[in-house]
C-alpha cells in the first residue's frame, strides 16, 4: 500500500517511539521500524540520517511534552505546593517504568543524540521542583528548612528509584510507597492519581 506523501516521517517517528518504549532503543532494529510503520528503508534514509537521528526526534518530541506538561501545572495554580502536588497526582505505571528513564540503561545513552535530549528535560524538571519547593518554603507552605535543590533531586532519585524497583519486581507497589514518601517530604496527604503521564 502505497503511503499517502508527507506521512512517511510521521509514520516512522510514531512506530519508533512505540517500540523504543516497549523495547528499548538497542533492541529496535530499522527492519522493526519499517514493519511497524509500514514506510520502506528508502523513505526511512531519505527523513533520517540514521536510528541515532531518529531517536534525537523522537526524544525531543517526548521532551517538549513533559516540558509541556510542567509548563501547565505551573499555569494552573499560583500556590506552589499546589503545583508540587498536581506534579505528585500525576498518574504513574511502576512496571511501564519511565519514559526517559528506560533510555538511560541503553549502552547508547553515552551518544549526544540520546543523552541530551534526556539531560535537558531532568534538567527542567528539577528546576520546576527547585523554584516551586524555594518558593513553598519561603512562604512558610513546607515546614522544612532543608535546601530545596537537594530536596528535589531527592524527590527525582525517589521517583526513579520507585520506577526502577517496580520493573525490577513486576511490582507496581515500590513506585506508589515511594510517591507515598515524597508527599510526607513535602507535606502533602495521599491523594488519589488524577492524570496520565511519564
Amino acid at each position: 500500500m502505497r503511503i499517502p506523501k508527507g506521512e512517511g516521517r510521521e509514520r516512522l517517528l510514531s512506530a519508533a517511539t512505540k517500540l523504543f518504549l516497549k523495547n528499548g532503543y538497542d533492541a529496535t532494529s530499522p527492519q522493526a521500524i519499517y514493519a511497524e510503520s509500514g514506510v520502506g528503508q528508502g523513505s526511512f534514509y531519505h527523513h533520517f540520517a540514521n536510528k541515532d537521528a531518529l531517536v534525537h526526534v523522537v526524544l525531543l518530541r517526548l521532551v517538549e511534552s513533559e516540558s509541556n506538561r510542567l509548563r501547565e501545572i505551573n499555569a494552573r495554580s499560583s500556590n506552589p505546593l499546589s503545583r508540587l502536588d498536581l506534579y505528585l497526582q500525576i498518574t504513574r505505571v511502576g512496571t511501564d517504568g519511565c519514559k526517559f528513564g528506560r533510555f538511560v540503561y541503553e549502552a547508547s545513552i553515552r551518544k549526544p543524540e540520546m543523552a541530551d535530549p534526556i539531560r535537558a528535560y531532568f534538567a527542567e524538571l528539577l528546576k520546576f521542583l527547585e523554584d516551586n519547593l524555594s518558593e513553598a518554603i519561603r512562604r512558610g507552605l513546607i515546614d522544612r528548612q532543608e535546601d530545596a535543590k537537594a530536596l528535589s533531586q531527592t524527590i527525582v532519585s525517589q521517583i526513579q528509584g520507585g520506577y526502577t524497583l517496580s520493573r525490577i519486581y513486576q511490582d507496581d507497589t515500590f513506585l506508589e510507597r515511594n510517591l507515598a514518601i515524597v508527599r510526607q517530604l513535602v507535606g502533602l496527604n495521599p491523594v488519589p492519581n488524577i492524570a496520565n503521564a511519564s
